[in-house]
């Protein structure tokens, strides 16, 4: 295969999921990110447990959870808050409500800050897990569910 045809071949390889995203209906939309965002909820819920001492530290369950956190957030959910998605759809089974606050779109450069903040501690939640450092695993534990929890306050309804 000649290097022209392998370069569009990455290139459509890179470029087919974004324009999937920009196509893809409100109520899909609003589904996939609050399943993205469930599925993070009860992978993370045991690690801010562990970290804030309220359960046992179980280094083996605490690494397979930050690994998984780690995957579950490269599905990038801020993709799915596009226009469209801010309100309920109505006649929906499943995206019939909505508990993102419209300063999602109103305030998207902060949006999109939290969003770089919490891959941030991701980052940092994962190599402490790797580790194994129990110190430095709870810290980051705490430190990933402060970011959660301030972009919750930021832009997600009550």
């Amino acid at each position: 295969m000649n290097r022209i045809a392998k370069n569009l071949i990455v290139v459509a390889t890179l470029v087919a999921p974004l324009v999937a995203a920009a196509q893809v209906k409100p109520e899909e939309a609003i589904r996939a990110r609050q399943s993205i965002m469930r599925v993070m909820a009860l992978n993370f819920g045991p690690l801010g447990k562990m970290g804030s001492g309220d359960v046992a530290m179980n280094k083996e369950l605490f690494q397979a959870n930050a690994a998984r956190v780690e995957a579950i957030w490269a599905m990038n959910p801020g993709q799915y808050f596009v226009q469209g998605t801010e309100k309920p759809v109505a006649g929906a089974k499943i995206a019939s409500f909505t508990d993102a606050k419209l300063e999602i779109w109103s305030q998207p450069e902060e949006f999109k800050a939290a969003a770089e903040r919490a891959t941030q501690k991701i980052g940092v939640l994962t190599q402490a897990a790797k580790s194994g450092d129990e110190k430095a695993m709870r810290s980051a534990a705490g430190e990933l569910g402060k970011s959660c929890k301030a972009c919750h306050d930021d832009f997600r309804a009550k």
